[in-house]
């Protein structure tokens, strides 16, 4: 998320675009041509076009634009979530708004190991992924953001982490704009609990 124009009523913010729809239409696309140029030549075919079909469609059900738009002098946050097909339009009340969330947890995903010993094969690790909320005073929950991977670096038992102040400072940003309380619910630590870190 990037606040993208800024003035004393209004902010614009954005996550995203369609560039990566038309690129999974591209493959999608190709994914046809290679089947039906190749299917009789080379058995092969086939297998590259429905690889190319499940990468486009993966594009396009997974690629989405967010446009937020708060407006104190009409008291209204406008929110815009745009996909290849469809998307979601809808009108908040700030006064609705109870607080500004960044919300950090690990998860475990596969890495490739770096290593000369069994070379390719994945090993899984903890990485931390970060997400930007709206929390509404009806409990309701809205997503500013995709979650995004931070940056580690794991020099032996200790981790490394880049980027963690980006998500923060916006969300800490957005929430001093809407004059309403910014939290971050901390990740706990690999290897036990958690934190929560209030802020205005």
């Amino acid at each position: 998320m990037k606040i993208i124009s800024q003035s004393s009523d209004e902010m614009v913010l954005t996550e995203g675009n369609l560039t990566s729809m038309f690129i999974g239409a591209a493959f999608i696309v190709v994914g046809g041509i290679v089947w039906y140029k190749g299917h009789s030549s080379s058995p092969y075919a086939i297998w590259i076009a429905l690889a190319l079909v499940a990468v486009g469609l993966g594009l396009i059900l997974f690629g989405s634009a967010i446009t937020v738009t708060a407006n104190k002098a009409k008291g209204q946050l406008f929110y815009q979530k745009k996909r290849l097909i469809g998307g979601q339009n809808t009108t908040y009340a700030v006064s609705d708004i109870l607080r500004i969330e960044t919300r950090k947890q690990w998860r475990m995903e596969n890495a490739a190991n770096t290593g000369n010993q069994n070379a390719g094969m994945q090993q899984p690790q903890q990485v931390l992924v970060a997400q930007l909320v709206i929390v509404f005073k009806s409990g309701k929950e809205l997503p500013l953001d995709h979650q995004k991977t931070s940056s580690t670096t794991q020099i032996g038992g200790a981790v490394l982490m880049s980027g963690q102040g980006k998500e923060s400072a916006m969300a800490y940003q957005v929430a001093n704009f809407l004059n309403v309380p910014f939290q971050e619910i901390a990740p706990p630590p690999m290897f036990g609990g958690g934190m929560q870190i209030n802020i205005g």
